[in-house]
């Protein structure tokens, strides 16, 4: 798996509303069935920082409420303010796109809402009201696994386009998270003598740790026995990048503003290896390490 290529390609969630997605007869558009029309001869508005090949879902706002299709952008974005339907909308950037896929069974709002991770998801929590989210990594794989769930043809669709088995990748995440709740002591050789934090007014429970009113989740919030510091475990079964590194970081920042209480924050990423960018970026301060996940002895495929 190229993780590198994997890590760059970005991720967008499009929301459309029922004159976009429905006809006069208020049927499914055709050009949006890629068994119909797999290729698009027009353009779709987007954000000013798409580019060729990254991946979308698109939601259907009411009464659809929904996310039905798997889009792939075959263009860089580029200006559209001068056409008259994207200037009567005040849209500024389009891009030229091909869909990929139509689930047979979308994944409802419902099922969003029922997600014990996508539940606080803020395009959720913000009720779609934007034209473009940029998702994140992580809540694109759980996407990505709720799509699977509904429609099985979806994953190997996804996979065959983007190069990397999403649902697998999941799966792997969250064993490695399992792993580590079960046996933080793995990391003790590396000066971290940790225990999961239990907040004391909520009894939350530090694994998925909600950041609220900052959005995301922590995967592992844990406290060092030898000092009471706290310690933010960011897990991934990729290449660490600067992404990874700017997540951490604002987790880091979100503890130590809402819990530390004068107490240190560290943040700790589990990975397999890093990149040079998070290497260097990791070199400005001395809140954020990395730990290979094959150190801890790990061997997850």
């Amino acid at each position: 798996m190229d993780t590198d290529a994997y890590e760059k390609r970005q991720h967008w969630l499009w929301v459309t509303r029922p004159e976009f997605y429905l006809d006069e007869n208020r049927d499914e558009r055709a050009e949006l069935d890629p068994s119909i029309a797999p290729d698009s001869d027009g353009w779709w508005t987007c954000h000013k920082d798409t580019h060729k090949g990254d991946f979308v879902l698109l939601y259907r706002t009411a009464p659809k409420s929904d996310i039905a299709y798997l889009i792939q952008a075959t263009s860089d974005q580029y200006p559209i303010a001068n056409d008259p339907a994207a200037q009567e909308r005040g849209w500024s950037y389009g891009c030229e796109y091909q869909v990929l896929h139509k689930l047979v069974k979308p994944v409802t709002i419902g099922q969003l809402k029922a997600h014990d991770r996508l539940r606080e998801w803020s395009p959720l929590r913000g009720s779609f009201q934007h034209g473009s989210f940029s998702i994140q990594t992580d809540d694109w794989v759980r996407l990505a696994r709720l799509a699977g769930e509904n429609d099985p043809s979806f994953a190997a669709v996804l996979e065959k386009n983007e190069g990397v088995a999403v649902t697998q990748r999941v799966i792997d995440e969250e064993a490695l998270e399992t792993a580590l709740v079960n046996d933080l002591g793995r990391l003790k050789p590396f000066g971290y003598d940790l225990e999961l934090y239990t907040d004391p007014v909520t009894g939350a429970s530090g694994r998925q740790f909600f950041c609220k009113g900052n959005g995301g989740f922590i995967d592992l919030l844990c406290v060092d026995r030898s000092d009471g510091h706290f310690v933010v475990l960011e897990l991934k079964v990729v290449m660490a990048s600067t992404a990874t590194f700017a997540q951490i970081c604002n987790y880091v920042g979100f503890v130590k503003q809402n819990l530390s209480q004068d107490r240190g924050v560290i943040g700790v990423v589990i990975s397999r290896g890093k990149d040079v960018k998070f290497e260097a970026a990791s070199m400005v301060t001395d809140r954020v390490f990395q730990v290979d996940e094959k150190d801890l002895g790990f061997e997850l495929q």
